[in-house]
C-alpha cells in the first residue's frame, strides 16, 4: 500500500454518464475503502453497504484473495512505470474500472506534471481496451509543499489541454479538511468544471491541528450525507482501514475482522437514493 501525502493547503470554506439502475445491496452502493487487506478475515468484515475497495495497486493483497466474492477490487496505475500488456495478463478478471495516477502533482506520491501524464495516457488507454475498463482520472488534492503543481485544477486545466481527445470517464479526486462546508465547497468546484460523475476515492478528517474521535465522528456522519445525496458522487472510500500515526481514522480494530466504532458507524450509515451506475 501506498502512504497517501495529506493535502496540507486548506481551502476556504453534474454528473453525466449511467446505464442501468441498480438497488441490489452492494451493486448499488457507492460506499468503499481505501486499504490494502492483508487479511480475509478484515475484508470480509464489511457488509453490503460497501461495495468495492482498492489498495493503490493493480492487484489485490494475496491475503485477501478470495476473501469475498462480493466486493469488487478496483485496479489502479499509480504512477509512470509500467507495462501495459504485463497490466493487461494481470489485472483481476471482472475488473470494471481503472483508476490512475495517485496524487501526481505531489513529489511524495506519483509525481508526474500534467504534461507527462498525458504523455502516458495513451498506453493507459491501450490498457482500457484491450480489458474493457473505464478509466478514472489521475486523483488530485492541494500540495503544500514538494510540489510540481500546488492547486489541483490547474494541474487538471493542464493535462486536459495536453490530452485533448482523450478518453476519461470518470474524476478522481482526495480531500482531508474536516468540515462539511469545505467538502461541498470543494466538491462543488469538480462539479462546475467537469461533466463525468465524480469517485472521492480518499477522504477522511486529518487537517485539524487536534483530532478526536467524536470529531472525526461527527465529519464522517456529516461527509455520508453530502456524498450519499449528491447524484454526482459515483462512488467514494474512506481513508483507510488502519494508519497507525492517526488512528483516530481506522475503521478495523484488532483482532482481524473487527470494526472500530467508527468502522460501524461508516457500515451502518443508511445509502442514499438508488443511483444510475455504468
Amino acid at each position: 500500500m501506498k502512504r497517501i501525502g495529506i493535502a496540507l493547503l486548506l481551502a476556504s470554506v453534474a454528473c453525466g454518464g449511467g446505464a442501468a439502475r441498480s438497488t441490489d445491496g452492494r451493486a448499488g452502493s457507492k460506499r468503499g475503502v481505501a486499504y490494502g487487506f492483508r487479511s480475509a478475515p478484515d475484508l470480509r468484515a464489511f457488509p453490503a453497504s460497501v461495495s468495492w475497495w482498492y489498495n493503490w495497486s493493480p492487484q489485490p493483497d494475496p491475503g485477501a484473495v478470495g476473501a469475498s466474492s462480493t466486493v469488487e477490487f478496483v485496479p489502479m496505475v499509480w504512477g509512470g512505470s509500467f507495462d501495459v500488456n504485463q497490466l493487461a495478463a494481470t489485472i483481476p478478471t471482472g475488473a470494471k474500472y481503472l483508476l490512475a495516477f495517485n496524487e501526481p502533482n505531489f513529489g511524495s506520491q506519483s509525481n508526474l506534471t500534467p504534461d507527462a501524464a498525458a504523455a502516458l495516457w495513451p498506453r493507459l488507454q491501450q490498457l482500457a481496451a484491450m480489458r474493457g475498463l473505464k478509466l478514472v482520472s489521475p486523483a488530485l488534492n492541494y500540495c503544500g509543499g514538494l510540489c510540481n503543481e500546488t492547486d489541483p485544477f490547474v494541474w487538471l486545466d493542464k493535462f486536459f489541454a495536453a490530452c485533448r481527445g482523450c478518453q476519461v470517464d470518470y474524476i478522481a479526486m482526495h480531500w482531508y479538511a474536516c468540515t462539511k462546508d469545505a467538502l461541498v465547497w470543494y466538491l462543488g468546484k469538480y462539479k462546475a468544471k467537469y461533466a463525468q460523475p465524480l469517485w472521492l476515492t480518499e477522504f477522511a478528517c486529518l487537517d485539524d491541528a487536534v483530532l478526536t474521535d467524536p470529531k472525526e465522528a461527527q465529519y464522517m456522519q456529516d461527509a455520508l450525507g453530502v456524498l450519499e445525496a449528491d447524484p454526482a458522487i459515483f462512488r467514494y472510500s474512506w481513508f483507510t482501514g488502519r494508519f497507525p500515526s492517526k488512528p483516530v481514522v481506522d475503521l478495523l480494530a484488532a483482532p482481524a475482522g473487527a470494526l472500530t466504532p467508527l468502522g460501524r458507524a461508516y457500515v451502518d450509515r443508511p445509502a442514499g437514493p438508488p443511483r444510475v451506475h455504468a
